[in-house]
C-alpha cells in the first residue's frame, strides 16, 4: 500500500519553480498596488498641477490597461508553472547573426520610427533644447549672441529652460551640453534623427560585452538580458526622442564594462565616459549610478582603485557644476536680477526647480514606476527580483539595485513628475542595471532547471508584436497632436507670431531657432504687452496663432477644445490693430 502511494505522488515540486511562482505573484501584487496608488491622481487638486495632472493621464489612459494585461498573464504563467507537463524546454540561444540581429534591429527600428512613422518633432522642452543646442554648437559656439532688438523680448521668445548670459545678450540652454554635443557631432556625419538610434546600438553592444563577462558559460542567459533589453517598448521609443536619457543609458553601460575590467587602462577609460556623462545634462544622474560601486570598492577595501575615481569624480563634479556660471559670465553686463530665470549656477537651479513633498508626490512616483513596468518585458520585474533574492549577498548585484533605489527615492523627494516621457525616463540610464539584475535571476532559474524559456519567448513576442506597435500608436497620437499645433502656429506668412494658451503646455510651441532666422518668429502671449506692438509692428508684419488652431492637442487629451481665443490674446490683437500693425491671417489649411 505504502510503495503504491509513493508512486502516485510523483516527482517531488522544484524548489526553484515555488521561488519563481512566488515571483510572478508578488510582480503582479506589485504592480496592481502602484496601479492603485496611481489612480488615486484622479483628485480635483491635480488639474492645478499640470506636471502631476500628466502623469495621472498616463496612467489612467495608457498604463493602467497595459498593465492589466501584465496581471493577467503573470497570474496566468503563475497557474502554469509547476502544472504543464514535464517537457524539456528548448535551448534559448543567440547564434552568431542571430544576436547581431537583436543587437542591431532595435536601433534601426527607432531611427524608422523617427524618419518614417512618428512626426520628426520635439514633444517637450527638454528635447528642444537638445535641438537648439546642437544648432549652436555645430557652429563652434557656446552660445548663439541675441540680436540687440530682440532682447527687450526676451521672455518673450521663450525663456523656459535657457540660462542668462549677461543682459539678455545671449543664450544657450541650461542644461549642461554634453547631450546636445553629442547629437551635433553625430549630425555632421548623419541624419539629425540618426542619433539617439546610435546611441541605442553602442548600449547594446556595451550590455552584450557586459554578459559575456558576468556570464562566459551561459549562453541563455545573455541571450535572455539581450531579449529583455532590446524587446523593451521604452527602450526602442525613448532613442526616437533627443533626450538624453538614451546617452546616459550608452555611457552608463560603457562605464561599467570598463569599471569590470579592472585594469588601470579600463579605469583611465571609465573616468573620461564618467566625465561625458555627467555632463549630458544634469550632474547627478550619472554620479548616482556610479556611487553604490564605489561603495562596493569601499566595502571591498579597494583602496587604490577607490581613491583614482573619488578624487577624479570631486573634479569632474566641480568641473560641471562650474561650468554654467562660466558661460553665464559672458556676457558684457551683469544677468539682471528680473532676468535671472531659475539663476546661473546648478545649485541655486536644482533648488528653484525642487518640487515640495506631499502625499502626491508618492502616488506620482507609483504612477511612473507603473509607467515602467507598462513599458517594458512582462517578466523583467520577477526575474529581477529572483536576481535580487538569489543573490543578495553579492556586492555587485547590490550596487546594481541600489543606484535604482537610490534615484527613485531622490526623485520621489525633489522631482518626482517627469511630465513626458516614454516609460520612466528618469530611470532610463538604469535599464542596463534592471536586465542585469533579471539576467542573474535567469541564471539561476536555468541550473535550477526552471528557466521558463517558452513563456520568455511568448513574451518577448508579445512584446515586440502588441506593445510595442500600441506604444508607438501612443507617441504618435501625443506627437500628432503637438506637431499639428506646432505646424498651425507657423502657418503664416508673417515676420512674427503671437502664440495663445487654452491647451496643456501650449508653451512649448513658443520655439525659434538659435539666431533666430525661422519665421515667423515665436512669440508667447504671457510675455507680450499691449505697448510692444509700435516697436514691433515697425520690424515687420505680424499674425495671432489663436486657442481654437491647437484643437489637436485637446482632442489627443480628450478635453473639449477651445472654442475662442483667450481673453488676453483678444486683448494684444486690439492693441495691435490700433498700433495700425500689418496683421496677417492664417494660411488655409
Amino acid at each position: 500500500m505504502n510503495d503504491e502511494a509513493t508512486c502516485n505522488e510523483g516527482p517531488p515540486p522544484n524548489p526553484a519553480s515555488a521561488r519563481l511562482k512566488a515571483a510572478l505573484l508578488w510582480s503582479a501584487v506589485v504592480i496592481a498596488v502602484l496601479a492603485l496608488l496611481a489612480a488615486r491622481l484622479d483628485d480635483p487638486i491635480i488639474e492645478h498641477r499640470p506636471d502631476f495632472a500628466m502623469t495621472m493621464y498616463f496612467a489612467l489612459k495608457q498604463d493602467i490597461p497595459v498593465a492589466g494585461l501584465a496581471i493577467a498573464l503573470l497570474a496566468g504563467l503563475w497557474f502554469l508553472v509547476g502544472r504543464a507537463p514535464a517537457t524539456a524546454q528548448p535551448a534559448l540561444r543567440l547564434k552568431g547573426w542571430q544576436a547581431w540581429a537583436v543587437l542591431v534591429l532595435p536601433a534601426l527600428a527607432a531611427y524608422v520610427l523617427r524618419a518614417h512613422i512618428l512626426p520628426d518633432y520635439d514633444l517637450s522642452r527638454d528635447e528642444q533644447m537638445v535641438t537648439f543646442d546642437a544648432a549652436i554648437f555645430s557652429k563652434g559656439h557656446l552660445f548663439e549672441p541675441i540680436p540687440s532688438f530682440w532682447r527687450n523680448y526676451y521672455d518673450a521668445l521663450n525663456k523656459a529652460f535657457l540660462l542668462p548670459i549677461g543682459d539678455r545678450e545671449a543664450w544657450v540652454s541650461g542644461y549642461l551640453p554634453g547631450n546636445a554635443a553629442l547629437h551635433a557631432l553625430i549630425g555632421m556625419v548623419l541624419p539629425a534623427s540618426a542619433a539617439s538610434p546610435l546611441l541605442l546600438l553602442v548600449a547594446a553592444l556595451a550590455l552584450w560585452r557586459i554578459t559575456l563577462r558576468l556570464w562566459p558559460d551561459s549562453a541563455s542567459t545573455r541571450a535572455a538580458v539581450l531579449l529583455l533589453f532590446t524587446t523593451s517598448s521604452q527602450v526602442i521609443v525613448m532613442a526616437t526622442a533627443t533626450y538624453a536619457m538614451t546617452a546616459h543609458l550608452a555611457l552608463n553601460l560603457v562605464w561599467l564594462a570598463l569599471f569590470l575590467r579592472r585594469t588601470p587602462l579600463a579605469q583611465a577609460g571609465a573616468i573620461l565616459t564618467g566625465f561625458v556623462a555627467t555632463g549630458l545634462h544634469q550632474p547627478l544622474f550619472h554620479p548616482m549610478f556610479v556611487a553604490p560601486f564605489l561603495l562596493m570598492l569601499l566595502r571591498n577595501r579597494a583602496w587604490k582603485e577607490l581613491s583614482v575615481y573619488v578624487v577624479c569624480y570631486g573634479a569632474i563634479g566641480l568641473f560641471w557644476i562650474g561650468w554654467q556660471p562660466w558661460i553665464s559670465a559672458h556676457g558684457v553686463l551683469p544677468v539682471p536680477t528680473d532676468h535671472s530665470g531659475d539663476g546661473v549656477d546648478y545649485l541655486e537651479r536644482f533648488r528653484r526647480t525642487a518640487t515640495p513633498l506631499t502625499r502626491f508626490s508618492f502616488f506620482v512616483m507609483a504612477g511612473n514606476l507603473l509607467r515602467l513596468a507598462a513599458w517594458n518585458h512582462l517578466l523583467l520585474l520577477p526575474l529581477a527580483a529572483i536576481g535580487i533574492a538569489v543573490r543578495r549577498s553579492d556586492r555587485f548585484v547590490q550596487a546594481l539595485w541600489l543606484g535604482m533605489a537610490l534615484l527613485v527615492v531622490f526623485m520621489t523627494l525633489v522631482l518626482p513628475a517627469q511630465v513626458n516621457g516614454w516609460g520612466y525616463r528618469y530611470l532610463h540610464g538604469f535599464l542596463g542595471s534592471a536586465v542585469l539584475l533579471a539576467g542573474y535571476g535567469w541564471h539561476w532559474l536555468e541550473r535550477e532547471g526552471a528557466a521558463p524559456v517558452r513563456a520568455f519567448v511568448a513574451t518577448a513576442a508579445l512584446g515586440i508584436l502588441v506593445i510595442l506597435p500600441l506604444h508607438v500608436w501612443m507617441a504618435k497620437g501625443q506627437l500628432g497632436g503637438y506637431a499639428e499645433a506646432a505646424r498651425a502656429a507657423g502657418r503664416f506668412d508673417a515676420d512674427m507670431v503671437v502664440i495663445d494658451e487654452g491647451i496643456p503646455f501650449a508653451g512649448d510651441l513658443v520655439l525659434n531657432r538659435p539666431d533666430l532666422s525661422n519665421r515667423p518668429i515665436r512669440l508667447a502671449r504671457n510675455y507680450v504687452k499691449p505697448g510692444d506692438f509700435p516697436a514691433l509692428c515697425a520690424h515687420g508684419t505680424i499674425a495671432f496663432a489663436d486657442a481654437p488652431q491647437f484643437g489637436a492637442v485637446s482632442r489627443f487629451f480628450r478635453i473639449p477644445p477651445p472654442a475662442a481665443p483667450t481673453p488676453r490674446q483678444v486683448r494684444l490683437r486690439t492693441a495691435a490693430e490700433a498700433a495700425g500693425c500689418r496683421i496677417v491671417p492664417s494660411a488655409p489649411q
